[in-house]
């Protein structure tokens, strides 16, 4: 069901999402504590929910993390991964020959590659200007094809105790072929109402709550109200960012099912908040600091201070 329109019910938001925030790009800009390129990515970010960068990480970085990733393999159950060529929606732990199908989870804890990626200083610079505190990454997705995934809002599936405090980066790992499960979107689509689902809050429980009707009712206000849909054709080494709300999902794939799309989508929130899975997990609340970069944090991996080599997969923790 929708909330009333203009009600936020007390949720604390990205000050980007406040009525005032053109004003405070304004005076960041005459302080000279953004530049002019900062001013107007934050003034599109504002407006219309997401920003593109083109060819915003250098190709060596995304040909290393790209090489990292072909090679998963000489690392058995070192990663976690989907289960789709078996229809299972469980997760399972990497195998030891070669996969370009199944999609990864949080390789940041164990490719240095991936950290450098998503968290390229550029990308750590403009996050830390919308959170007002460097970021945190608490969940990344490695995309070898398109999952399909249908519209939806991050704030559904990707919890953290303030919902609105949360965004995102898409970053193409590969040029992107068109039919092949692009990145779609609808325009300004972070301004709607509140979505709650049954229990009163903006997670979806696929137990308790109608997946179907959701998407549905996502779909229709959009078009009702406008909003324009647009589809990324993405180059290798763009990027490609949203706000927490922002109604996106995988454009209807028309080539076969095994096209490639690389990409890696990494969510983050400040640190002013914490993943909602830190309630039903108190071990797995370590923060692996990375200076000015940001943190990172895994529901799936027992991370330590001082990591020796890659860890195991803790498969206690459910997919």
């Amino acid at each position: 069901m929708w909330a009333a329109p203009n009600d936020g019910l007390n949720m604390r938001t990205l000050w980007t999402d406040t009525p005032y925030a053109m004003q405070r790009v304004e005076g960041l800009f005459e302080a000279n504590e953004i530049t002019a390129e900062e001013r107007d990515d934050l003034t599109h970010f504002i407006d219309h929910g997401w920003l593109i960068w083109h060819a915003a990480i250098e190709p060596d970085l995304i040909d290393r993390f790209v090489a990292d990733i072909r090679s998963h393999h000489l690392h058995p159950k070192k990663f976690l991964t989907t289960n789709h060529r078996q229809n299972d929606s469980r997760l399972k732990l990497s195998g030891s020959t070669p996969d370009h199908f199944e999609s990864l989870f949080d390789l940041y804890v164990n490719l240095a590659s991936a950290r450098d990626v998503c968290f390229h200083p550029r990308i750590s610079r403009f996050l830390s200007l919308i959170f007002d505190t460097k970021p945190v990454a608490c969940q990344q997705l490695l995309f070898q094809r398109s999952n399909g995934h249908r519209v939806h809002q991050d704030t559904s599936v990707v919890a953290v105790e303030d919902p609105m405090l949360l965004a995102a980066t898409w970053i193409a790992l590969q040029d992107v072929i068109e039919g092949s499960g692009e990145l779609a979107f609808y325009d300004r689509s972070h301004r709607l109402p509140h979505y709650l689902f049954n229990d009163g809050t903006k997670r979806i429980n696929f137990n308790e709550d109608d997946n179907d009707l959701y998407v549905a009712e996502l779909d229709a206000a959009c078009r009702r109200n406008g909003m324009a849909y647009e589809r990324f054709l993405a180059k290798k080494g763009d990027v490609f960012f949203w706000t927490a709300d922002l109604v996106h999902r995988s454009h209807p794939r028309t080539l076969a099912e095994d096209t490639p799309r690389l990409s890696c989508v990494t969510h983050y929130h400040p640190t002013s908040t914490t993943p909602f899975w830190f309630r039903h997990h108190p071990n797995r609340r370590h923060q692996i600091d990375l200076g000015q970069r940001g943190a990172y944090v895994s529901a799936h991996y027992p991370l330590r201070p001082k990591q020796r080599g890659m860890l195991d997969v803790d498969s206690a923790i459910p997919g």
